[in-house]
Parts: C-alpha cells; sequence; structure tokens
C-alpha cells in the first residue's frame, strides 16, 4: 500500500513539474506532433478533474475529499485506478 502512495505522489509532482517546465522554459513546439502533445496534456487535466468531480459528486458517498482531490493534476489518473476500475473489476 505504501509503495504505491510513492508512486501516486511521484506521479503527481512530475505532472505539476512538466506544465511548470514548458511555461518558464523557452523550449517551443517544433513540430504538429509535440504541439499536439501539448495541447492535449494540457486539456486533459482539467477535462479529467471535471469528470472526476462528476463521479465523486453522483458515486461517492462523502465526495467533499474527492473534490479537493480533483484539483491536483492528473489527480483524475489515480482516481480511475484506485476507485473506479477496481469496482468494474469486481463485477
Amino acid at each position: 500500500m505504501h509503495v504505491r502512495l510513492v508512486g501516486w505522489v511521484l506521479l503527481m509532482i512530475v505532472a505539476t513539474a512538466a506544465p511548470i517546465w514548458i511555461l518558464v522554459s523557452s523550449w517551443n513546439p517544433a513540430n504538429v506532433f509535440q504541439l499536439t502533445a501539448v495541447m492535449v496534456f494540457f486539456m486533459g487535466s482539467p477535462i479529467g478533474g471535471f469528470w472526476m468531480i462528476y463521479r465523486a459528486v453522483r458515486y461517492e458517498e462523502k465526495p467533499v475529499l474527492y473534490i479537493l482531490l480533483a484539483f491536483v493534476p492528473l489527480a483524475f489518473v489515480w482516481y480511475y485506478f484506485e476507485r473506479v476500475r477496481p469496482l468494474r473489476l469486481q463485477k
């Protein structure tokens, strides 16, 4: 359990540091693929956050913690693999 938690925390740190690095560095996308990847990365986090808020409000008994976690970049990936996917695998 603790190893998974450390892995998720490291992933969230990297997920927060990557956009900051992209914004403050002098790097510019050199081709359409890089530009598309950056756009998907920056658009995926808010869309996933909204999905996480929707799922938490609709299906969780106490959604406040999950709503707050939705504001962490890419926390919806954790929510999917730790909360949503195990329920689907049980069925």
